[in-house]
């Protein structure tokens, strides 16, 4: 400890700087005194448990202790059948329903009388389809018809051009008769 008189000219933060180095040493002390402690009274270690020493796996239920198959000495595959028992118990084996993939989503809720907006437009695009089909069908069934249309709408435009004459020659004969009748 230091005299009285070097405790006047210590500021205060030498005296904390040096009461925190006490405090540590102690501490330090104090785990070392435990650990010596805890060595002494510590049992001797058990020998590791081997692939002889475990209990069949039929036997093992939940209940049963499952930590002697966690030994080093035990095999892997020891350890995996032990392990795949115990967790295919039914304590283990439970969903708690909060993975996205829990869900069944084979089987989709029926939508009644609603129509999407995806669903029209399915239909038209198939509708589209078969109008390219029927197409294809009648342009295989023959370019004859097609000419026969062709033939028919020459036909048309010549009997279009003769009743517009016609019209026109009425036309005529109704503006002289007119004319004879205002002259009168």
């Amino acid at each position: 400890m230091k005299h009285p008189e070097e405790n006047l000219e210590e500021n205060v933060l030498q005296r904390w700087s040096r009461r925190k180095h006490e405090a540590e040493a102690e501490i330090d002390s104090e785990e070392l005194d435990n650990k010596q402690m805890l060595e002494s009274e510590s049992e001797p270690e058990k020998p590791a448990l081997t692939d002889a020493d475990m209990p069949p796996i039929e036997s093992l239920d939940e209940d049963s202790d499952y930590s002697g198959f966690l030994s080093p000495e035990v095999s892997e595959g020891l350890r995996k059948l032990a392990l795949k028992k115990l967790f295919h118990m039914p304590t283990f084996n439970v969903r708690d329903g909060l993975d996205d993939y829990d869900g069944d989503y084979t089987e989709f809720a029926k939508l009644g009388s609603l129509i999407t907006a995806d669903m029209k437009h399915m239909l038209e695009i198939e509708a589209k389809r078969k109008l390219e089909q029927l197409a294809e069908e009648d342009a295989d069934a023959g370019i004859e018809h097609i000419a026969e249309d062709e033939v028919d709408e020459g036909d048309d435009a010549l009997m279009l051009a003769d009743s517009e004459d016609v019209l026109e020659d009425i036309s005529d004969d109704v503006k002289v008769d007119e004319l004879e009748l205002n002259k009168s």
